[in-house]
């Protein structure tokens, strides 16, 4: 991923809906890039750029704008409502074969997704703690099922996928530099691009990368 193209951008016929999966490379600094494959590390990365795209509140660095208004002008939704949320994989991060673990919700979809997935586990959790002072009741992990299920048919679901014109998925590439302290520990990751990409075929970083 060393060089992500975006040429494939410039055609008008690309039809942009409101969820996608997001792949983040890492690299240390003029290095190359590999995938993040745990989920504690995608998670930490997923949530710097989540930060980033729901940051009304303090400016921006000039990397981070850039992705931002980048993703604007290819995702509709979220160039209307300029609001995200994340939905993960988690038993997908435990598989043998590289895929997504993370997936970027948009726009209006975002409430829709809260109000028919993700509250039934606060209300859950809620009245477990009152009753029995543990938020993992059977109801809890019911609502918590239902979500992890319903979360992955929402955002697998072609109708709300970003694709092309001929009807190919796309997915979210980011690039993210280590940091280090002085004394060589990690201190954070640096977003350094994005860019949607092909989710299958010769143009997809994911099909290169498993080739080798």
């Amino acid at each position: 991923m060393n060089s992500i193209n975006p040429v494939r951008f410039n055609q008008p016929t690309i039809n942009f809906k409101s969820a996608y999966p997001v792949v983040h490379w890492v690299a240390e600094t003029n290095g190359s890039y590999a995938p993040a494959l745990s989920l504690e590390l995608v998670k930490k990365l997923q949530g710097s750029l989540v930060r980033v795209l729901n940051k009304t509140d303090k400016p921006l660095n000039p990397v981070q704008s850039k992705v931002k208004e980048y993703i604007k002008t290819k995702d509709r939704d979220y160039g209307k409502i300029s609001v995200v949320r994340s939905f993960y994989d988690r038993k997908g991060a435990n598989g043998t074969n590289f895929k997504p673990i993370a997936y970027m919700i948009s726009g209006k979809d975002v409430d829709r997704f809260n109000k028919d997935l993700g509250e039934e586990i606060g209300r859950s959790k809620g009245f477990s703690i009152q009753r029995i002072g543990n938020p993992y009741s059977a109801e809890a992990k019911i609502a918590i099922e239902n979500y992890m299920r319903g979360g992955l048919k929402f955002v697998n679901n072609l109708a709300n996928r970003l694709k092309g014109k001929d009807s190919e998925t796309y997915v979210l590439h980011t690039k993210f530099e280590i940091e280090r302290n002085r004394a060589g520990k990690i201190k954070g990751y640096r977003l350094v691009d994005a860019r949607f990409l092909p989710e299958k075929g010769k143009d997809s970083p994911i099909e290169r990368y498993k080739q080798g």
